[in-house]
């Protein structure tokens, strides 16, 4: 089986050619043809798949596409090639997921098949910014609290004394130091210490700022997550692979990541589909993951809740979690933002086309296409720990998960084409007291009600 280092080498002796006859000559060709060779096609009328031979087809495609195309790096101008028989004796030599945390919140993430009544690992939270550290000491303390988390992300932070943040600047490593800091002391306060945070620091753009967070002093452990990004589509760069090879020598976990575009170079939904597939696998061989982070996103909405992006997203989950061990954490995207009705129809749905699906993990859906700052609470993280709970708990399978979809569908999907102005929702100021960090009695009422909305329509909502 070849080393990182194997790949890496690729990287400066694998064919040369420019990145536009890359994308054109050979990515974009590549997917039209595979797609038509092993029949992957997109029913919008079934947004959660139950097709088992279609998700199989799916994973045999991926690879041959892996096999055909290669990863484009672009720092080389060069493609780091992949061999068939590699890929499956690396696969296959796989057998569970990373190790992650550290006292009584020690725990090994482990995969999941579809249908799978034991329930998908919990990464709660997000990278989205906070203004202030009072805020985002108050978000992490929430999502401490919700008892299912098994991981958290820790928010960026917007500045440092007043300065805003630049990336690849020396105020990007303050802010890395700063935000690990916040959430460390946030996990403290909550008497959750040793939970793992799986997405290093939203902080970090840079090589540099990932090296640093992993300073002893500065607060990240080998037990922590460090999420190491393909680019769009099927690239990498120095500054990835920098990270990657740091964080294989330190002995930390890899989450190998990607969002892959829904409607970009990938095309429509069974191109994206073959796409996220592929980067599952390379996440595997290439990175040498831990666990992989992964969702569509439609490059026209921001958001992976549309009904392609569901099918996208389960389809995907049912072809790498039949067909791996290699843990994936399904991540989604909402148009809508926190103490809005949408919100949580979108979030709603993206549980339903990932648990029933397979996947290792979910992470709670990032309101607001997480461009908002502060736009995010501790009551979204628990209603996605929650949802998830139940749905496995149930035993839901694809088609009833498919069924709820639809009539979710019904209520959001021509709301997030045309989004009215207050989509975004609120922030945590607003619906939080950030001193005494507790919700508001409107934002209180409002859960209530849309939890009573949802048990009603047949989502399975602990009591």
């Amino acid at each position: 089986m070849p080393s990182l280092f194997d790949y890496l080498e690729r990287a400066f002796v694998g064919p040369i050619m420019m990145q536009k006859d890359f994308h054109m000559k050979v990515l974009i060709p590549n997917i039209r043809n595979i797609i038509k060779e092993y029949d992957i096609k997109y029913d919008p009328a079934v947004p959660v798949p139950s097709d088992d031979q279609l998700a199989d087809r799916l994973f045999g495609a991926a690879i041959d596409f892996l096999e055909r195309t290669g990863l484009y790096c672009n720092s080389t101008n060069r493609i780091v090639p992949f061999c068939k028989d590699e890929i499956l004796r690396d696969l296959s030599h796989y057998s569970e997921g990373g190790t992650f945390g550290e006292g009584r919140d020690r725990t090994t993430i482990k995969p999941r098949r579809p249908g799978d009544p034991n329930p998908p690992w919990c990464h709660i939270g997000t990278g989205i910014m906070a203004t202030s550290e009072e805020i985002a000491v108050a978000q992490v303390e929430g999502y401490a609290h919700v008892a299912q988390a098994n991981s958290i992300s820790i928010p960026a932070l917007e500045t440092v004394r007043g300065v805003p943040i630049v990336g690849g600047s020396p105020l990007e490593l303050y802010g890395v130091f700063n935000a690990i800091a916040v959430g460390r002391k946030a996990l403290w306060r909550a008497g959750r210490p040793g939970l793992p945070i799986l997405n290093l620091c939203s902080a970090s753009t840079t090589d540099t700022g990932t090296i640093a967070g992993c300073y002893p002093s500065v607060g990240l452990r080998p037990s922590d997550g460090w999420l190491i990004d393909f680019l769009a589509e099927m690239t990498i760069d120095f500054n990835n692979m920098n990270k990657l090879t740091f964080v294989n020598y330190m002995g930390g976990n890899v989450g190998s990541t990607d969002l892959a575009i829904l409607g970009g170079y990938a095309g429509g939904a069974p191109g994206t589909a073959l796409v996220m597939t592929a980067y599952h696998i390379a996440g595997c061989v290439f990175m040498k993951g831990a666990y992989h982070l992964t969702g569509p996103v439609d490059m026209n909405l921001g958001c992976s809740s549309t009904r392609a992006g569901l099918w996208v997203h389960a389809i995907v989950g049912r072809a790498t979690s039949r067909n791996t061990n290699y843990c994936a954490i399904a991540l989604p995207y909402a148009v809508s933002g926190p103490c809005t009705k949408t919100y949580f129809y979108e979030a709603a749905a993206s549980m339903l086309a990932a648990v029933p699906s397979g996947y290792a993990g979910i992470q709670m859906s990032h309101p607001a296409r997480a461009v908002v700052n502060n736009g995010v609470t501790p009551t979204e993280a628990q209603f996605a720990a929650d949802v998830a709970h139940a749905i496995a708990k149930s035993g839901m399978g694809a088609d009833r998960a498919s069924e709820l979809c639809n009539c979710l569908l019904e209520k959001y999907e021509e709301v997030i084409k045309h989004p009215p102005t207050d989509i975004a929702g609120k922030t945590y100021p607003e619906l939080y007291d950030v001193e005494t960090r507790k919700r508001s009695d409107v934002y209180d009422q409002f859960y209530k009600r849309i939890l009573d909305e949802l048990a009603t329509m047949g989502i399975p909502i602990p009591e």
